[in-house]
């Protein structure tokens, strides 16, 4: 990211000054220009005065993040790193945990070269620009211990953009962020460990803080970005600090609480309450009117006036549009 960092400043750079500062040659600078073009960076290039980043980039500060985030809360944190590059902070935060044995691993980076969301689908991590972070605890009561704890990371998460000034989001069962129904953020929790003992929990979340237009298109599905919704480009040391903050807090807790004290907060936010929706993922797909969750987070899906549960795994939903 080094020519990124040198453009930065939103100035002109030529070529000639480019290849010289980095010891390589025009075309390189050439077509490392045109690599960061696509993948949704924005670059300008004019004859004579060089190369421009059109929108200036705001990167992650390590220690400006650090600052932000309440004394009582950096406590708990046992390591706390900031990337500029890694194949998935998810893949990072379990090999430390593994080697570390300890709760509060934080990994932020600007950019994944893997990023991955539910059901193995890829996640799309452009460059400077949005969150990318996950951090590792370890929960010594089993896996059921953490019952709807995706459902809770999704309530911690709108609260942390609440309080940059978001307004009107929503939940979808399990784990996504919505604003009029286009997805904002994702979250992926991925666990080791024994049925009723230790565990080891991995949880990664991704923000679209301010998405290329062209990423946008490579996407199968609507998509919006926290820039758009508060129609200004939030500080990204202010909201990385607020996700990592909320995040810490709620992990910090939730083997004592589980899910029901995030029960109530989960259903104000629920975008599907009384809507008709088909899950998918189950032997067959599954048609009915969506009623909330229960205190362990699963989804309570009425039936033909049969109240079914849904437990989360591998199964998704969908929102069923009347003709």
């Amino acid at each position: 990211m080094d020519i990124l960092r040198l453009l930065s400043d939103g100035q002109f750079h030529s070529g000639v000054q480019l290849a010289e500062v980095l010891g390589v040659s025009r075309t390189t600078i050439s077509n490392r220009i045109a690599q960061w073009n696509t993948q949704g960076l924005e670059i300008d290039s004019v004859t004579g005065k060089g190369y421009r980043l059109h929108t200036p980039i705001q990167w992650l500060n390590k220690e400006q993040i650090w600052s932000k985030i309440p004394s009582s809360i950096q406590q708990c944190i046992y390591s706390f790193d900031v990337s500029q590059f890694v194949s998935s902070t998810n893949d990072v935060v379990s090999e430390s945990l593994v080697k570390q044995n300890q709760s509060g691993i934080v990994c932020i980076t600007e950019m994944q070269g893997a990023g991955r969301g539910r059901r193995g689908r890829e996640w799309l991590s452009p460059p400077a620009g949005n969150f990318y972070g996950s951090i590792g605890w370890i929960f010594n009561d089993g896996f059921s211990v953490i019952e709807g704890l995706s459902l809770a990371v999704g309530v911690a998460l709108i609260k942390a953009m609440e309080s940059v000034g978001a307004r009107g989001l929503q939940l979808k069962w399990p784990n996504d962020v919505l604003h009029q129904g286009k997805k904002l953020a994702g979250i992926l929790i991925e666990m080791t460990g024994e049925v009723g003992g230790a565990c080891q929990v991995v949880v990664g979340v991704g923000v679209n803080l301010q998405l290329p237009e062209t990423i946008k298109q490579q996407i199968t599905q609507p998509v919006t970005d926290l820039y758009g919704i508060c129609d200004y480009a939030v500080d990204r040391q202010k909201i990385t600090a607020a996700i990592v903050s909320e995040l810490i807090t709620l992990l910090n807790s939730y083997g004592k609480t589980g899910f029901s004290e995030w029960q109530n907060d989960w259903l104000s936010y629920d975008a599907f309450k009384n809507k008709p929706v088909l899950i998918m993922g189950m032997q067959e797909p599954l048609n009915g009117i969506a009623r909330g969750v229960d205190e362990q987070g699963n989804l309570l899906l009425d039936v033909e006036g049969e109240m079914m549960k849904v437990y989360g795994g591998e199964v998704s939903l969908r929102q069923v549009l009347s003709n």
